[in-house]
């Protein structure tokens, strides 16, 4: 491996990572450092295109009290200025169920395009696709 495709390997582990501080940080304008001009996310009854759409939907998030978005695997095939890539998260959601605290957990699984342009690596395409979800009354909210 050369030190310029570990170095694009490091930036495309930072990028997924700056995705998922958006919704944990409700910093929504990282999505113009984050996806391309024309991006597209798609997902479960969603299909987003451009940093626009994009953002106002992540926007939805702030029906929970707190999310956490953690960052596993990774792999990755690059091709010069463009790459494809498979990233696993664990999300979870904190909201209310009539009352009760509740952790919403999601398994994801990310399929990835990713494109550099003159700002760097981005998004030009993510799926996400919930693998597994389990939602819960949260442990140890009380005295």
């Amino acid at each position: 491996m050369t030190l310029h495709e570990l170095a694009d390997r490091l930036a495309l582990r930072d990028l997924v990572t700056r995705y998922a501080a958006i919704p944990d940080d409700r910093n929504y304008a990282l999505v113009d450092e984050v996806f391309s001009e024309d991006g597209e996310l798609v997902g479960p009854g969603f299909s987003l295109v451009g940093r626009d759409q994009i953002r106002a939907a992540m926007q939805g998030i702030e029906q929970y009290s707190a999310t956490l978005h953690c960052v596993h695997n990774q792999t990755l095939e690059l091709a010069g200025d463009s790459a494809e890539g498979v990233t696993y998260c664990i999300a979870n959601h904190l909201h209310e169920v009539d009352g009760v605290p509740h952790k919403l957990d999601w398994g994801i699984r990310y399929n990835d395009l990713y494109r550099r342009d003159s700002g760097g690596w981005r998004i030009a395409r993510r799926e996400l696709l919930v693998v597994w979800e389990q939602d819960l009354p949260l442990q140890g909210t009380g005295a």
